[in-house]
C-alpha cells in the first residue's frame, strides 16, 4: 500500500537526483533500534514496553521503508512500517499483541525484499543466497530459535521455499521475531513473537504492512527541584526550608491531561514508605508538587509518575533523577547570638575537622557557596543557616550522602 504524502516527498527527491531510484533518503533517525532498510535509516515507529504501559512513538523523518512505487508493483498509500521494540520493563518480553487496519495484510515487500533500497545483514534465501531486495523475493531472516518447526508465517507467497526445518518466512520478520494468530481478512490483528524472549533493556525490530493503532503515544517525564533560591540535580538544604519539584511532560499528542504524583523516598531504589508525597494536575505540559519541608537528616530521592490520559501513555522518572540532601544538625562553628552583633567571622567545622566548603543561607534563601571560613555582616534581623562540608568540592557532585556534612542555624540581630 502507498500514501500520498510519500509520493510528494518522492517527487522532491527525484528533483534533487538523490537516493535509490524512485525513493527518498530519510533524515538522521530518531530511533536507532532499526538498521537501514529500504527508504529508512532508522525505525519509523518505536514501541516501548515499561512496567507501567506499552506505548509507541513516531519519527516523522522516516517514510514507509518500501517506498519505491514502481518496483513494488503497487499504487495507493504506502504504509509498510519499520518498527523497533525496546523492552524497558523489568521482565523478559515473549510476545506483543498488535492491531490496526491491514497491519498483517502482507504483500511481498518485507524487510529483506523491500525493492526500495538496502537490506540489513542476515537477509538470505533458504538456499543461502544473499541476492536479496527484489519485491516478492525469497529472502528473509532465518527462523529464530523457538519458532516452531514447519511453521509458515502468514502472507508468505505460495512459492516461497522452506528453510531446513520446514519453516516458511514471509520476509517481514525481524532477526528474532515470527508472527502468529493473524486475524482473517483484512488481517487487522496478530501476535509478534520474540525468540528468544527480549531481555530487559534489549531492543529488536520487525515490519508490518501498516503501523499499529492500539498503543498510546510514548511520553517522557523530566523534573526540576527548587529550594531556597537554588536548583539542581542534587540540592543540599537545611532542615525546614521548603523544596518543590516541577514536572515537564514531552512527546505527548495534543494537550495532554492527567496528573503527576510526586514522591520522596529515603533510599535510592524508591521503595518502602515515602518521606513525603503530593500530586499536581498537568497544565500546558507541566505540574508542580506542593512545597515540602523536611527536617530529618537524610538523603532523599525523587520519583515522579505521570498518570496518562488514554491517548498519552503513563511515564515515570528514574528514581533519584533529583536528589535532596538534608545534613545532620550539629555545631558547625557559628558564634552564639549574644545580645546583638554587627558582623562576625566564623571558621566552620565538621566534627573536629575544619570545613573545606560551605553553603550559607539567610532567611531561607541561599546566599552563596564559600570556603571553610565565612564573614557575615548583620544589617537586619536574620536567620543564618550553614551547611559545612568536609571536602573542598563537597557540593559539586551529582549525588552526595548526608554524611560528611553538618548544618547549623542561628538567628542574629544587628546592634
Amino acid at each position: 500500500m502507498r500514501r500520498l504524502t510519500w509520493s510528494l516527498a518522492c517527487v522532491a527527491c527525484i528533483a534533487c537526483g538523490a537516493g535509490f531510484p524512485g525513493t527518498a533518503t530519510a533524515a538522521a533517525p530518531r530511533f536507532r533500534e532499526c538498521p537501514i532498510v529500504g527508504g529508512d535509516t532508522g525505525c519509523q515507529y518505536l514501541v516501548t514496553i515499561t512496567d507501567l504501559t506499552t506505548s509507541m512513538a513516531t519519527d516523522p523523518s522516516q517514510p514507509s521503508y518500501a517506498n519505491n512505487d514502481f518496483a513494488t508493483h503497487e499504487s495507493g498509500l504506502a504504509t509498510d512500517a519499520l518498527i523497533g521494540v525496546h523492552n524497558s520493563s523489568s521482565r523478559p518480553l515473549t510476545h506483543l499483541n498488535v492491531s490496526g487496519p491491514i497491519t498483517f495484510e502482507f504483500d511481498g515487500d518485507g524487510i529483506c525484499d523491500n525493492a526500495s533500497g538496502p537490506v540489513p545483514a542476515g537477509c538470505r534465501a533458504p538456499s543461502g543466497s544473499t541476492a536479496c531486495r527484489a519485491d516478492d523475493g525469497p529472502c528473509s531472516f532465518a527462523p529464530p530459535p523457538g519458532e516452531p518447526a514447519g511453521h509458515t508465517d502468514f502472507g508468505a507467497p505460495p512459492t516461497t521455499p522452506q528453510f531446513a526445518n520446514g519453516d516458511v518466512q514471509n520476509g517481514y520478520e525481524g532477526p528474532t521475531t515470527w508472527f502468529s494468530s493473524v486475524a482473517p481478512s483484512p488481517n487487522d490483528s496478530g501476535t509478534v513473537n520474540f525468540s528468544p524472549a527480549l531481555a530487559p533493556g534489549a531492543s529488536t525490530y520487525f515490519s508490518l504492512e501498516a503501523p499499529p493503532k492500539n498503543f498510546p503515544v510514548t511520553t517522557s517525564l523530566s523534573s526540576r527541584q527548587t529550594a531556597g533560591g537554588t536548583t539542581g540535580a542534587t540540592v543540599y538544604l537545611p532542615g525546614g526550608i521548603k523544596v518543590q519539584s516541577r514536572a515537564t511532560l514531552t512527546g505527548a499528542y495534543g494537550q495532554a491531561k492527567g496528573s503527576v504524583r510526586f514522591q520522596l523516598f529515603r533510599n535510592a531504589r524508591c521503595t518502602g514508605r515515602t518521606a513525603a508525597a503530593s500530586a499536581g494536575t498537568l497544565s500546558a505540559g507541566t505540574a508542580n508538587s506542593k512545597p515540602i519541608a523536611l527536617g530529618a537528616a537524610n538523603t532523599y530521592y525523587w520519583r515522579l509518575t505521570y498518570s496518562g490520559d488514554g491517548v498519552n501513555a503513563p511515564a515515570q522518572t528514574t528514581c533519584g533523577g533529583q536528589v535532596l540532601v538534608v545534613p545532620r544538625h550539629g555545631n558547625a562553628g557559628l558564634p552564639t547570638t549574644g545580645r546583638c552583633v554587627s558582623a562576625f567571622t566564623a571558621a566552620l567545622k565538621v566534627g573536629r575537622h575544619r570545613a573545606k566548603s560551605a553553603l550559607v543561607f539567610a532567611n531561607g534563601r541561599l546566599v552563596g557557596r564559600f570556603g571553610g571560613t565565612i564573614h557575615v555582616r548583620v544589617r537586619h534581623r536574620a536567620s543564618i543557616a550553614v551547611i559545612a562540608g568536609s571536602r573542598a568540592h563537597a557540593f559539586s557532585g551529582r549525588r552526595g550522602p548526608a554524611s560528611g556534612f553538618v548544618q547549623q542555624s542561628r538567628t542574629y540581630r544587628p546592634c
